[in-house]
């Protein structure tokens, strides 16, 4: 092909390819304008603590491990079951959930589970937020499983 040739060929690919952009364009569907920003502060959030621990140290394969605990929230007013999450961190220093439990507010819990590995394990239990509550975790404990 000679130069003269090549021209309208890339011409041709040019419009094709404006044309096929252009018709992507149109069917993406049309994004919601940003809300505009609230007249109102949010209300904050009420503070959680959370006292936790083991009831044993250390325990047996298949032995249940069981965490005892408090949350303490203040005058909070009525509030439902809250769900808190005894969770492990792993060596890549992600922490993952192990069992759950659900506590009214100003209340004790307790959680368990059984495990059927050895070793020891970083354990804390976690609050996530809620309407009401403000996200929080307990110290950072250790259970040895042998």
């Amino acid at each position: 092909m000679t130069t003269s040739m090549r021209r309208p060929a890339r011409w041709a690919g040019l419009a094709l390819s404006l044309a096929l952009s252009g018709l992507c364009l149109t069917s993406l569907p049309a994004q919601a304008a940003p809300a505009a920003p609230a007249t109102h502060q949010a209300a904050k959030k009420k503070p959680v603590h959370i006292k936790a621990g083991p009831v044993k140290s250390r325990v047996h394969k298949g032995e249940q491990i069981r965490i005892h605990g408090h949350v303490a929230t203040g005058p909070a007013g009525r509030a439902d079951d809250e769900i808190l999450y005894l969770q492990e961190e792993t060596q890549a220093g992600v922490w993952v959930n192990l069992a759950s439990a659900s506590c009214l507010p100003d209340n004790d819990f307790d959680l368990g589970l059984r495990l059927n590995v050895s070793g020891t394990l970083t354990l804390r239990v976690f609050h996530p937020e809620t309407a009401l509550f403000a996200t929080a975790t307990s110290e950072v404990f250790a259970v040895v499983v042998l």
